[in-house]
C-alpha cells in the first residue's frame, strides 16, 4: 500500500473514531446531596432524582451525609473532584455546609437547593415549600382549633422541633410561634427537639406527657409527619388521644391514615422536590436562567378533604 493510501485511510479512520466519539460522549454529570437517606420524604426524593435523570440521559452521582455534616460535606467533595457541572443540595444544618458551599462556588461549581434549602447562601435557585408560611398555616388552625374548644383563644400547646440549627425547622416553628404569640392566653408549655426522626419524638413526648398530667395540654405541634407520628404514639399509650391532638406537617400516606383514624388533626403537604427539581435543573445545564425560588404548592389535609387529597408520599 502506498503511503499516500494508508495516508488517507488513517484520516479516516481518525474521523470515524472522532465521530463515534462524539456520539459517545459521556453524558452531563450531576451531583445530589442529602444530609441522610432514613426518613421516607429523603428517600423518595433521591427516587425522583434518580429516574429523572435516567429518563434526561444525565449521569448522577449521589452521596448520602448520614446525618453528619462533616459527611455531606466530605461526599460533596468527592463529586466535585469527579467532575460534576450542577451540583444539587438538600440542606441539613446550615452551619458548616454554607462554607462549604461558599467554596464551591468559587471552584466555579454551580449549585441549587432541592426541597430543604439554605436562604442567603449563593445557590442559583432553591425548590422547595414555603416553609414559614406553612408554620404560620399551622398557627392559625390551632388558634382557630383553640378557640373552637374555649370559645377563646386559649389553652397548652407543646412544639416538637426538628433538628438543632436546621433552617427549615427554624422557620416552620418561627411561623408557627409568629401567629400563636399574639394570643397571651396560648401558652406553650414545652418546646424541644425531635431531630425530624419517629423513635426520638416518641422519646420527647414520653417525656413530656410525664411532666405535664392529665388535662394540661390540648394540642401538640410536630414539625414534620414522623415526629407527629412518634407523638401520637407516645399520647395513645398513655391513654390521653381524647385530651390531646396532634398535628404534622409533610402529608405521607401514614399521616393521612392517622388523620381517618382520629389521631391526627391536620397536616400539611410537604412534597419531596426531585422531580420539579430535576426539571429546573436541566434548565440549568442548557444554559436556561430559572427564577431565583420555587415554592411548591401544598394542601392543609383534615378529616374534610383526607379523601380527596394525595399524600405527598
Amino acid at each position: 500500500m502506498k503511503h499516500s493510501t494508508i495516508a488517507h485511510a488513517l484520516t479516516a479512520a481518525t474521523l470515524l473514531f472522532s465521530a463515534m466519539g462524539a456520539a459517545w460522549a459521556a453524558p452531563d454529570t450531576i451531583g445530589l446531596s442529602q444530609e441522610s437517606l432514613d426518613h421516607p420524604w429523603l428517600a423518595n426524593q433521591r427516587k425522583q432524582i434518580e429516574a429523572a435523570s435516567n429518563t434526561a440521559g444525565v449521569r448522577l452521582l449521589a452521596t448520602d451525609g448520614q446525618g453528619n455534616v462533616a459527611t455531606q460535606i466530605a461526599g460533596i467533595e468527592d463529586m466535585q473532584s469527579k467532575g460534576i457541572k450542577l451540583l444539587l443540595v438538600q440542606a441539613g444544618k446550615a452551619e458548616g455546609l454554607r462554607q462549604e458551599l461558599q467554596s464551591l462556588k468559587e471552584r466555579g461549581i454551580p449549585y441549587m437547593f432541592v426541597g430543604k434549602p439554605i436562604e442567603n447562601a449563593g445557590a442559583i435557585t432553591m425548590v422547595s415549600g414555603d416553609n414559614r408560611g406553612l408554620g404560620a398555616d399551622a398557627g392559625q388552625f390551632f388558634v382557630d382549633s383553640l378557640t373552637q374548644k374555649y370559645g377563646k383563644p386559649k389553652g397548652n400547646v407543646v412544639v416538637i422541633e426538628g433538628i438543632p440549627g436546621d433552617e427549615t425547622s427554624l422557620n416552620r416553628v418561627g411561623g408557627f410561634l409568629s401567629v400563636v404569640k399574639k394570643y397571651p392566653d396560648i401558652k406553650i408549655v414545652a418546646s424541644q427537639p425531635g431531630d425530624y426522626r419517629r423513635p426520638k419524638a416518641y422519646e420527647v413526648m414520653q417525656n413530656i406527657l410525664q411532666a405535664h398530667p392529665q388535662g394540661t395540654i390540648d394540642m401538640v405541634f410536630a414539625a414534620n409527619g414522623e415526629m407527629a407520628l412518634g407523638a401520637i404514639q407516645a399520647i395513645k399509650e398513655s391513654g390521653r388521644s381524647k385530651e390531646i391532638k396532634v398535628t404534622g406537617l409533610d402529608g405521607q400516606k401514614e399521616e393521612f391514615d392517622a388523620i381517618r383514624a382520629g389521631d391526627e388533626s391536620a397536616t400539611w403537604l410537604y412534597p419531596p422536590a426531585g422531580t420539579e427539581g430535576m426539571a429546573v435543573a436541566l434548565k440549568i445545564l442548557k444554559g436556561e436562567k430559572v427564577p431565583p425560588k420555587i415554592v411548591l404548592p401544598t394542601v392543609r389535609v383534615t378529616k374534610e378533604n383526607v379523601d380527596t387529597v394525595k399524600p405527598a408520599f
